[in-house]
C-alpha cells in the first residue's frame, strides 16, 4: 500500500494521546490515533486529577467536556489534619476531578474526532521506523499498513512498545510498594470529597476517590514484605481488612461495600525516559514517565506532557527543535515531581530506623502546622523545592 502521510501519528488513545489530538486537529493538524483495543475495559488505573493537572485539562480545552459527561468534581481532600478545601486553598483555585478510566477514555476519544482527528480502533501496531519522516507499521486484522508522519507521538502507556523500537533508554527508581485497587459500591462517603490517609506506622496508605453513579475507586497501598499479594476476587475479603486495619476511621464507610470490578496490585516504581524526544517520536504519558500512584500525579503528568507538546509544535515549524524543547521540559517538571513525592515517601511510608527517626522529628511539627507539608502533589512542580522547603518538611527547620 502506498503510504499515508499525516501530520502526525498517536499511537495509544487515552488521555494523553486524545487531548493532544484533539487540541493539535482544532489547530489544523492532520492526525492519525491508533488505538489497540476496540472497547474499552475497567483496569486499575488513574482517576483523579489534583488541581494543577485540572488547569492542564482547561488549557487543552477538556475540561468542560469531561464534566458534562463523566467527571466528578472533587473539591474537598481529606489527608488526616481534616478536609481541605482546594478550590480556596491551590494556586490554581480549581476543584480535582475524579472519573471512571474507561468512561473518560471513551469521551476523549470521541471529542477527538469530533475535532478532526481519525480514529482507528482495534489496531496493532508492529513496528516503527524512527527518523526526519518516522514511519508505523499497523495492522487491523489485514496486511500490515506503512503510515508516515513528520511526528509519531507514543502514548502507549508504561510499557510502551514504541519507546523500545525508537530506541530511548529508561531509568528506574525502584520502590519497595504495591498499590492494589478496586472499583466499590455502597460506600458512606461524602461524593466531593477524596480521601487518602497514611499510616506510616505499617507503611501504608488507603485512599477513597468517589465517582458518579454512587461508584469509588479504593486503593490501598502496602509494603511488599507482606505475605500476601492483593489480586482477583478471593483477595477482596483480604483488601477490606487491610483497608480497616491501616486506617481504623475507614471502617464504617466500608460497612457495605460491595466489589464491581477487578482487584489488581501494581508496583510503585517510578520509570522515565530521559529526554523522551528522538529521531521524529516523542513520549508522552506513562510511555515518557511513570510516578509512584500513592501520590496521584499520574494524570496530571500526562496532561502536561499532552499540553506542554502541543505549545512547542504550534510555536516553531521546526518540529524537530520542538520536539527536544519539549523534551528539556518535561525532563525539568518531571524532576521536581519525582523529588516531591521521593520526599514525601521518607517521610510517610519508609520502614527503617532512620525512617522512624524522621518521623519523631517531623510528625509532631506538622501536626501543629500542616503548611510544612510542601503542597506539590496539589498546585503543582512550579512550586519552590529547595533545601529549606526540605528542611521544613522534615522538621529540621
Amino acid at each position: 500500500m502506498s503510504p499515508a502521510t499525516y501530520d502526525i501519528v498517536t499511537v495509544g488513545g487515552g488521555l494523553a494521546a486524545s487531548a493532544f489530538a484533539k487540541s493539535m486537529a482544532e489547530s489544523g493538524a492532520k492526525i492519525l490515533i491508533l488505538e489497540q483495543e476496540s472497547r474499552f475495559k475497567d483496569r486499575i488505573r488513574g482517576e483523579f486529577i489534583s488541581p494543577w493537572g485540572v488547569e492542564e485539562a482547561k488549557q487543552l480545552g477538556i475540561l468542560d467536556v469531561l464534566c458534562k459527561s463523566c467527571a466528578t468534581k472533587i473539591r474537598w481532600v481529606d489527608m488526616g489534619p481534616g478536609p481541605r478545601d482546594v478550590v480556596a486553598t491551590t494556586m490554581q483555585q480549581l476543584p480535582a476531578l475524579s472519573y471512571s478510566h474507561p468512561e473518560m477514555q471513551e469521551t476523549l476519544l470521541d471529542a477527538a474526532e469530533k475535532a478532526g482527528a481519525e480514529v482507528r480502533r482495534g489496531v496493532r501496531v508492529q513496528g516503527l521506523e524512527a527518523g526526519e519522516s518516522p514511519v508505523v507499521v499497523a495492522a487491523n486484522g489485514g496486511s500490515p499498513e506503512r503510515i508516515s508522519a513528520r511526528l509519531v507521538v507514543a502514548a502507549d502507556g508504561r510499557g510502551s512498545l514504541m519507546r523500545k523500537l525508537a530506541g530511548f533508554a529508561v531509568e528506574r527508581d525502584p520502590h519497595p510498594f504495591l498499590m492494589a485497587g478496586v472499583l466499590l459500591s455502597g460506600l458512606a462517603v461524602q461524593e466531593d470529597m477524596v480521601r487518602i490517609i497514611f499510616n506510616p506506622e505499617l507503611g501504608m496508605v488507603a485512599s477513597i476517590m468517589p465517582q458518579s453513579g454512587g461508584r469509588c475507586r479504593s486503593y490501598l497501598g502496602y509494603p511488599v514484605t507482606m505475605k500476601y499479594r492483593l489480586q482477583g476476587n478471593d483477595s477482596f475479603d483480604l483488601f477490606l481488612s487491610e483497608v480497616v486495619r491501616a486506617i481504623p476511621m475507614f471502617a464504617p464507610m466500608y460497612a457495605n461495600a460491595k466489589s464491581i470490578g477487578p482487584l489488581a496490585s501494581f508496583d510503585a516504581d517510578d520509570s522515565w525516559a530521559p529526554h523522551p524526544y528522538r529521531s521524529g517520536v516523542a513520549l508522552i504519558g506513562d510511555a515518557a514517565a511513570t510516578s509512584d500512584p500513592s501520590y496521584g500525579q499520574g494524570m496530571c503528568l500526562a496532561l502536561r506532557d499532552a499540553r506542554v507538546l502541543r505549545d512547542h509544535l504550534l510555536r516553531s515549524p521546526d518540529w524537530t527543535q520542538a520536539g527536544h524543547q519539549y523534551a528539556a521540559e518535561h525532563d525539568s517538571y518531571f524532576h521536581n515531581c519525582h523529588t516531591a513525592t521521593t520526599w514525601f515517601r521518607a517521610v510517610f511510608q519508609e520502614q527503617s530506623r532512620e525512617a522512624n527517626l524522621r518521623r519523631q522529628k517531623a510528625m509532631p511539627l506538622i501536626m501543629k502546622d500542616p503548611t510544612r507539608v510542601p503542597d506539590h502533589l496539589f498546585s503543582g512542580p512550579e512550586l519552590p523545592l529547595n533545601d529549606g522547603v526540605r528542611a521544613r518538611f522534615f522538621g529540621e527547620a
